[in-house]
């Protein structure tokens, strides 16, 4: 067997690099499968390193986070400090691993390390996946405007440039999420369709994404035939996905397919992640003949996790919902305390996107 020199693997881990950095697996993978026996041979400590942090965030695009986070774990508490190149790989690639699990509050910290660290990088397009990343925790904590930053940023960096078009989709798809936050729906919708175009070209798992953020774009406007039908054709064709099930269970509902809606339900709850756990209690609260003190304490207890986790939006949302609930039952008092807590989560949600 041949032994690839230093200069030979370096090569092969850029090429590797750009691979993941462009979302396309089927390549990552060949190229660690050409990687993986030279690089035994190499003795460089700095080689090792770039080998260890592409290879967590290879794990990341394979979806494996424990491995990834295993990887991670042995480089964090000797890198995650550097001030050079590498202290931005690892922040970045942390708070992406971090953000593909929901943890936002701790992604977001690690995103702002990177974001200080990328005057050490001066390859344009590895700055463009940085602003492409940013802006889906961004969208994420509820920051709109600050994600459409990001994401037009990286879009100005990699226009024209061949190769990156799963990147440029992922951005275009950030853009109609955020623009769907902003309840700008034409806009949104857009958006959607110039990421469909650009992924059509390249992966059927992300027009299955793209179809899903534009079923989630007609049940926001509460068109709910056209939401289901959308999200149907992505349930079948994606692995169970919690987030599916929640808006299919939700749209059933508002069509009073009470059948189909308890069966999604049943399904995305086995499947559920911490965060949404709090959103299906609320769905199942407000089509169930549940008591007033039941409800108000799933409730509260939805909007006390989204105010420790800084998704104020979330917060604000259900407030306010929970709010109108008591002033429809002439219950002024509680209505008072609930809107009060819708406004103090809109301030703070206003008050974390100023300082961006």
């Amino acid at each position: 067997m041949n032994v690839g020199t230093s200069e030979q693997i370096t090569q092969k881990l850029e090429r590797w690099h750009t691979a993941l950095r462009t979302n396309r697996l089927l390549e990552s993978e060949k190229i660690h499968k050409e990687i993986i026996d030279e690089l035994q041979q190499i003795q460089n400590p700095t080689t090792q390193l770039y080998y260890q942090l592409l290879n967590s965030r290879y794990l990341i695009l394979k979806r494996d986070f424990s491995a990834a986070h295993a990887t991670l774990d042995t480089l964090t508490g000797t890198h995650l400090n550097r001030t050079d190149a590498f202290g931005y790989y690892i922040n970045l690639i942390t708070g992406i691993l971090l953000t593909s699990e929901g943890e936002y509050e701790v992604a977001e910290a690690r995103f702002i390390r990177a974001y200080e660290l990328l005057n050490h990088i001066t390859d344009e397009t590895i700055k463009a996946d940085f602003y492409h990343k940013a802006s889906m925790l961004y969208y994420h904590i509820r920051q709109p405007l600050t994600a459409l930053n990001y994401a037009n940023e990286a879009l100005r960096i990699l226009s024209g440039i061949e190769g990156y078009e799963l990147v440029r989709s992922g951005c275009e798809n950030i853009l109609g999420l955020a623009s769907l936050s902003l309840k700008q729906y034409g806009k949104a919708e857009e958006h959607f369709l110039s990421a469909l175009d650009l992924a059509k070209q390249e992966s059927k798992n992300y027009t299955t994404l793209i179809k899903y953020n534009i079923g989630f774009l007609y049940a926001e406007q509460t068109l709910s035939a056209l939401a289901i039908r959308y999200l149907l054709e992505v349930n079948e064709e994606e692995e169970p996905y919690f987030k599916t099930h929640f808006l299919l269970s939700r749209e059933f509902y508002r069509i009073n397919d009470i059948e189909k809606a308890k069966a999604f339900y049943n399904k995305g709850i086995e499947i559920t992640n911490d965060e949404y756990k709090h959103h299906f209690g609320i769905l199942k609260a407000l089509n169930t003949d549940m008591n007033e003190d039941e409800l108000e304490s799933i409730f509260r207890e939805a909007i006390d996790y989204f105010k420790q986790h800084e998704l104020h939006g979330f917060a604000e949302d259900y407030a306010g919902e929970l709010a109108q609930y008591f002033y429809n039952k002439e219950d002024y008092k509680k209505a008072s305390q609930y809107f009060n807590k819708a406004y103090e989560a809109k301030r703070a949600l206003q008050k974390k996107e100023a300082l961006k």
